[in-house]
């Protein structure tokens, strides 16, 4: 048995898993619920990374304008924080909804914002990795993590 997780970014690959699943076998049974939205553990995660890229981009330069004038001229920088980190890289990463609100890492969602599922999370997590391989950035992976857990289940 598969089980697919539905977002509204993923609604044509899914389509088209199911028909490959339908040439398999067919009848199939499919069940619609609301996805497992996970435990902290990637939330946790996430904002540890966040923390180490921030720390990594400031390095490099990276910083945030203090003010802009109405002619567009900045007046002052800031270094590149963690809290600049997670709202790039979630916007980034993990994405909309339909009406343009980014998604959550909260389990429930706040100010207009959807939470994230699993796989959202998951996925998220996953394309961070890969963008801070690229930079050189080593991030901490803890091996107990549901991050870590989810990756060893989706290479078996």
């Amino acid at each position: 048995m598969n089980d697919f997780f539905l977002t509204t970014g993923n609604m044509p690959d899914l389509i088209t898993q199911i028909q490959n699943e339908l040439e398999k076998e067919s009848p199939l049974k499919v069940s619609i619920g609301t996805a497992h939205t996970g435990n902290w553990g990637m939330a946790k995660l996430w904002r540890m990374w966040m923390a180490s890229t921030a720390e990594f981009m400031a390095k490099n330069g990276v910083t945030m304008p203090l003010m802009l004038t109405k002619e567009g001229v900045i007046h002052g920088t800031r270094p590149f924080n963690a809290e600049d980190a997670h709202e790039l890289f979630t916007h980034q990463w993990l994405g909309c909804d339909e009406e343009g609100n980014r998604l959550s890492w909260s389990k429930a969602g706040h100010s207009g914002m959807r939470a994230a599922d699993r796989g959202e999370r998951f996925n998220a997590l996953a394309r961070h990795e890969v963008w801070a391989v690229d930079k050189g950035l080593v991030l901490f992976k803890p091996r107990e993590g549901e991050y870590f857990k989810l990756g060893q289940e989706q290479e078996k």
